[in-house]
């Protein structure tokens, strides 16, 4: 059975930039959909551009079929639909995008820009699954490079997704420990405790961290 938990907190401003979606696969229970986008800080439609860019893939897999969505390419098309409509709003501006699926043990995505798919296997070895994305052109470009990663998982298992404001002031060091070490609510409290600031608490920038884990 795969458990799911959620955090995000804006940091350094008012309004969260980041957005991220985890559900259920609407007519294949047991296939989990995730998406997560950061918006591009620095200029307006940072947030319009994350939330459209997770509603757009989402959409786009949930009218799939469950077993096609293994095809990491297939999440290449699927980024390239969120690309695109990003792009077609006049009020979004450009964002960072992650979809992947996790089916029986297996999975399959793509990425641009640098948000980070983190996974522990059943042995404890650490992959960064995101590791061959490029940061440019980004989504909301109508060209933003995309990269498709997959694997296949032994019980158990874990997976992180999150926002460069997670690793960027945690570090991977520190995440490849927690995650090897702590399972549920105190990975994301570990990692909160290691980015946030001395003094006011607060993040550098927004924080983000979805967890899949089985076992």
């Amino acid at each position: 059975m795969i458990q799911t938990l959620t955090f995000s907190e804006a940091g350094g401003h008012a309004v969260n930039e980041d957005s991220f979606y985890v559900t259920q696969h609407p007519r294949h229970p047991g296939c989990w959909l995730v998406a997560l986008a950061d918006g591009q800080g620095g200029r307006a439609g940072g947030r319009q551009a994350s939330r459209l860019a997770c509603d757009a893939v989402i959409e786009a897999a949930s009218a799939a079929e469950a077993p096609s969505l293994l095809n990491p390419f297939a999440w290449v098309s699927l980024l390239r639909t969120a690309d695109l409509a990003v792009a077609a709003d006049a009020e979004a501006g450009l964002t960072t995008l992650i979809g992947l699926c996790l089916l029986n043990d297996q999975l399959a995505g793509a990425s641009s820009g640098d948000s980070s798919v983190m996974a522990r296997s059943a042995s404890g070895v650490m992959t960064e699954l995101t590791a061959a994305q490029s940061k440019n052109p980004p989504v909301g470009s109508g060209v933003a490079a995309l990269y498709p990663f997959a694997r296949r998982f032994s019980t158990p298992y874990s997976l992180l997704a999150m926002s460069d404001g997670v690793w960027k002031y945690v570090g991977y060091p520190r995440i490849r420990e927690v995650l090897q070490n702590e399972r549920g609510a105190a990975v994301i409290e570990c990692l909160e405790r290691a980015a946030r600031m001395p003094g006011n608490g607060q993040f550098q920038d927004d924080f983000t961290a979805v967890i899949l884990e089985c076992g």
